[in-house]
């Protein structure tokens, strides 16, 4: 068949748009989108810009509102944490202040042995360190025992003077002429050795030192206040402290 009298194939027709169907509810937009109203031959009605989605807050509030609330309940927990007792179902232990009496007993003690320890290791930690006089000393006076003490004559440049004699000697060598060393006019003792001697003479002698020290801060009652215990701590080693200072100086 021609162009102009060719059948139209059925499977190619156009379908006519479906007419609506009468009394069909038009579906309700949810509230956030805003109010729908019928404007189905309504003159009057212009189109407005589209309502934009309202935010909708969480229960729990923002990010910075969560974590807060979580900081708080952590703190809260820690700080429970330190102070419960140390084993479940017992009562935690406080130590009482120290009393008075053994607390200044104590004191006074060590005070005395800080100063014999520092006393004790002043001048041969100022000869071992270079700071002292070469001389001669003349052994006149020793007392034999268990610690043999003598004194003698020491003379260096320019001066002189009865000192008392540490080191290597003793009873047999009384009347003879040494070679010492002293730190100075003004010191009390001369020392006759090596330096080797002058080793075990002032390191045991601080050791004892800074344990005495340790023992202050226990005896003293400084470990059991519960208000200036730092403070007290540190006095009590600002006096040991003091204490070594006075005797290194009284020994230069």
């Amino acid at each position: 068949m021609s162009g102009s009298n060719r059948a139209v194939d059925p499977q190619h027709q156009p379908v006519p748009p479906a007419a609506p169907e009468p009394n069909v509810p038009v579906p309700e937009m949810p509230a956030a989108y805003g109010i729908v109203r019928d404007t189905t031959g309504d003159p009057d009605w212009e189109p407005a810009e589209p309502a934009r989605p309202v935010s909708q807050r969480g229960p729990l509030g923002s990010q910075t509102d969560g974590m807060a609330a979580i900081r708080a309940v952590w703190e809260r927990a820690a700080e429970t944490d330190r102070h419960r007792p140390a084993r479940p179902g017992m009562p935690q232990r406080r130590r009482e202040p120290k009393a008075f009496a053994p607390a200044l007993l104590g004191i006074l003690v060590c005070a005395c042995l800080l100063m014999f320890f520092a006393w004790t290791a002043a001048p041969a930690l100022w000869i071992s360190v270079g700071h002292y006089e070469y001389g001669t000393v003349e052994v006149t006076a020793c007392q034999d025992g268990f610690a043999p003490s003598c004194t003698g004559r020491f003379e260096a440049d320019g001066w002189s003077r009865e000192l008392h004699i540490t080191g290597d000697v003793t009873v047999a060598d009384l009347g003879a002429h040494l070679p010492a060393r002293s730190t100075g006019p003004d010191a009390h003792s001369a020392y006759v050795g090596d330096t080797a001697g002058l080793l075990l003479r002032w390191a045991p002698s601080l050791v004892m030192f800074m344990a005495v020290a340790f023992a202050l801060v226990a005896l003293s009652g400084a470990t059991r206040l519960y208000e200036g215990r730092s403070g007290a701590i540190g006095l009590c080693w600002a006096a040991a402290g003091a204490v070594l200072a006075a005797a290194l100086a009284f020994a230069w």
